[in-house]
This record gives C-alpha cells, sequence and structure tokens, in this order.
C-alpha cells in the first residue's frame, strides 16, 4: 500500500491504525489515476476508531444522499449516515480527522467513507482554483463536449460510446475545471469508468463486467479501466466547447439532437456542480460557470433505450457537434 496518493493538484497521505480503514481509504484515492504535473498540495487523512457514532449535522453549508457537512470559520464538520464524521483542522491547513464508530469499521460497511474523502479532496481542487464537476467529456479535433446527466443516467455509457468511435475519452464522472486568460480548461482526474454489466450489450468487447470490482455498494456499476480495451484513447486535458444535456427515453430508439439556449447551458452544467451554502464558498464557482458557458455551444440529447444496437447512432450528435 502507498504512503501517498495523486488526486489532480493533490497529493494524499493517510494515516490510519485500523487495516479496514485504510484499505478503503486507499482504495478509494487509487482510482485517481489521471497524470498530473507538480507542484502538488498536500493532503492529509487522519483517521480512527471510535466507541460512538456522531450525530448529523446541520447540514447548512452542504447536504447530499448520504452526507451532511456544516462550516464555520473555515472549519468544515461532516457527518454521514453510519455515524461517521470528520473535521477539518484550523491549525493544520489540509488536514483531516476522521472518526468512525467501531462497530462499523467491524463490519467492514465502510463505503459511506467516500463521500469524506470526496469532500477533502473538493475543498482541495478549489484551494487550488479548480471546479470539480460531476460529468463526463470526449475530445476530438478540437470539440469537447461536456456531457451532463444525473447519476445513471447515461453518462458512462455515452462517453464509452464515443470512444468506439474515435474519441479520446476525459472521463465519464469527475472532471475539473477552471477559467483563465486563455478561457476555460477541462483536466482529467480519472481514466477508469463505472460501466453497468448490460453495457456488453451494446459494447460486446468490455466483456463480462460482472467478473471486475463493484463501483459502490449501491450500484449495479462496475470499475473499468478504458485503456485495456480501447488503448491510447483518453485525454489529460482540453478546452470545452459544448454542453451537452443527456437524457434517456425508453420509448424511444434512436438518438435525438436540439440546440439547448444560454439559460439552459448553464443551468445544465450547474447541475453538476456541488454548490456550498454559503456565499462566499460558492461566488467563485458560480462565477467560472458563467464565464464558461459564455464561451460554450449547448445540445439537448435524448438516447433512446437500444440506441446503441445501432452502429451509426451517433452520426447525428457529431453532425451537431462539428457544425
Amino acid at each position: 500500500m502507498r504512503d501517498a496518493y495523486l488526486a489532480g493538484p493533490l497529493r494524499v497521505r493517510i494515516d490510519a491504525a485500523e487495516p479496514a480503514v485504510r484499505e478503503k481509504l486507499a482504495e478509494t484515492l487509487a482510482l485517481y489515476d489521471g497524470p498530473w504535473e507538480g507542484p502538488f498540495d498536500d493532503v492529509l487523512l487522519e483517521a480512527r476508531a471510535v466507541a460512538t457514532a456522531a450525530s448529523m449535522v446541520d447540514g447548512a453549508y452542504l447536504r447530499c444522499a448520504r452526507m451532511s457537512v456544516d462550516s464555520a470559520g473555515g472549519e468544515f464538520h461532516a457527518t454521514t449516515r453510519c455515524g461517521a464524521q470528520m473535521r477539518s483542522s484550523r491549525s493544520r491547513r489540509m488536514t483531516w480527522s476522521i472518526e468512525v464508530p467501531r462497530e462499523v469499521v467491524e463490519s467492514k460497511q465502510l463505503e459511506e467513507l467516500e463521500d469524506l474523502i470526496s469532500l477533502a479532496l473538493t475543498a482541495g481542487w478549489r484551494n487550488a482554483g479548480w471546479v470539480p464537476v460531476h460529468a463526463a467529456a470526449v475530445v476530438r479535433d478540437g470539440i469537447c463536449p461536456i456531457l451532463c446527466a444525473g447519476s445513471g443516467g447515461g453518462k458512462s455509457t455515452l462517453t464509452a460510446a464515443f470512444v468506439r468511435s474515435g474519441w479520446r475519452a476525459l472521463g465519464d464522472d469527475k472532471l475539473l475545471l477552471r477559467y483563465g486568460k486563455g478561457g476555460s480548461e477541462l483536466r482529467a482526474l480519472l481514466h477508469t469508468f463505472n460501466l453497468h454489466p448490460r453495457t456488453r450489450e451494446w459494447f460486446p468487447e468490455v466483456g463480462d463486467l460482472t467478473l471486475l470490482p463493484q463501483y459502490s455498494a449501491w450500484t449495479e456499476k462496475r470499475k473499468f479501466r478504458v485503456d485495456r480495451t480501447w488503448p491510447e484513447t483518453t485525454a489529460l486535458g482540453a478546452r470545452p466547447t459544448h454542453v451537452v444535456r443527456v437524457r434517456r427515453d425508453a420509448g424511444a430508439s434512436s438518438v435525438r439532437v436540439r440546440e439547448l439556449d444560454r439559460a439552459e447551458i448553464f443551468l445544465t452544467l450547474l447541475k453538476q456542480i456541488a454548490i456550498p451554502g454559503d456565499r462566499p464558498s460558492a461566488s467563485p464557482i458560480l462565477s467560472t460557470v458563467a464565464k464558461t458557458v459564455a464561451d460554450l455551444r449547448g445540445l439537448d440529447v435524448v438516447i433512446g433505450e437500444d440506441a446503441y444496437r445501432e452502429p451509426d447512432c451517433l452520426v447525428d450528435f457529431e453532425r451537431a457537434l462539428f457544425a
């Protein structure tokens, strides 16, 4: 097990005595395999088992399915449904203390640690000037659409379809975005896709995905290394050109495309970003999104249930991107 893990512009170290906790933290951090050049900001995760479970905080700063976060004086306090909690250190920058109920450690039901890690990484990325985006992106010949949808909305399958058609993938789920003098920039964080076992029905070369590690306890998706099946099809970064709203339609059999207006483009990208509840933290994020979408075109793409069975299913979509 490594002493440090790179996650974009961050170098993360783990200090955990409990083997199960250390393994879970390491397993989650090891997914971030997108190469980056330094310098790196250092992050320390200190974890220990405790006797009692923590009560849920209010979630005034951020609230999601399994985690609530409060913030005061630049210090974060996060709790999860299983009773784990994490605090940032005011005196030691980028140091996070994690406490996990011992009964949770012994049961090895540690999936909610992924949410705590995500918070620590998100804070680090923002401190480094990046906005984390829960979206996919591909690039070819200077065209780079940001593919937006909710969890289970079809981002990963669509990204795989693009890769099979000659595009390079920045990622299918997590990206970093910033806006600078040269305009907006996207960077890759990881090149492991989260594919549902059914993907094999449309793309047989992926093989039996049920043999691969499960992405999490909350989904049937599997961790799929893109380069093992489609070599040299990943990208490290690109300048985005489009925002694409991806929607599924069980009653359709093809891919339909239409233009998005400026307001739709802004809202589509905004939905892929966790916006904190306090104004000082939210303001730079909203500014980055507003500046980014001012330069981008938008498309609404509706994908039929079995559209990927047709080898030319992306033709109209690609034509719209290059128009």
